[in-house]
């Protein structure tokens, strides 16, 4: 029996995956252009300075969901499947882009705040496009348990770094309103709610794991003509 190298596959992307590619290379274009009102914020605070944008969540989410469309797309544009640790951006980028629409919706919004294009496709409409790319067509391989903790690192490491960067800043400066001691009466509403956050983040990591061992995403992956290509 003739063993065939990944060489000698044909990795010519068959036109669903080929369409899919281009669909997610758009809505990555998408994503990162409405990244540009943010970008034009300044602030010339130090230290950061118009670097604080990085400080935002929404745009740390936004931007892996970016790297994860264009990740992805490249890869189903080629012909190829994407690789362990291209799912794993996936999967954080997806967990991130709900905890963004969900705080969002529960504790940043103002009732009656005129609409606009980039607020929603940076808190809705990207956060559920991710999360329906996620679950209709789950990574190819189950993902162990463990990746929910994997992903928890990245909240966790933001927060850290969110509340030194106030500590040491000379106006104390955090990016929203709940990681203020003077606007939660004092540090133990921040825990509180911080704590909340890291918990659904838990929650919705683990949900993703599951989402990843769902018994339609062979399906959803033979017909996408991956199955006889190599990961890469």
């Amino acid at each position: 029996m003739t063993t065939l190298s990944p060489a000698d596959v044909d990795v010519r992307p068959s036109r669903g995956r080929f369409a899919l590619g281009l669909v997610l290379l758009a809505l990555a274009l998408a994503i990162f252009a409405n990244l540009d009102p943010l970008l034009a914020w300044k602030d010339d605070v130090e230290p950061l300075g118009q670097g604080r944008l990085f400080a935002y969540y929404t745009a740390q989410s936004n931007f892996l969901a970016v790297s994860a469309l264009a990740v992805h797309g490249i890869q189903f544009v080629r012909g190829r499947r994407p690789g362990v640790a291209a799912e794993y951006l996936r999967g954080l980028a997806t967990v991130d882009m709900a905890i963004t629409g969900i705080v969002a919706g529960l504790l940043l919004a103002e009732p009656g705040a005129p609409f606009t294009y980039s607020d929603f496709v940076l808190h809705q409409g990207g956060p559920l496009l991710m999360l329906i790319w996620f679950v209709v067509l789950p990574p190819r391989g189950a993902l162990p348990w463990s990746a929910a903790l994997v992903w928890l690192a990245h909240p966790f490491a933001w927060t850290v770094t969110t509340l030194t960067y106030a500590a040491e800043s000379p106006d104390h400066w955090v990016p929203y309103f709940f990681l203020d001691p003077a606007e939660m009466d004092g540090w133990g509403g921040v825990i509180l709610v911080v704590a909340i956050i890291h918990l659904v983040v838990l929650g919705l990591g683990l949900l993703a794991v599951l989402a990843s061992r769902a018994r339609w995403r062979a399906e959803m992956w033979r017909r996408l003509g991956l199955d006889e290509v190599p990961d890469n």
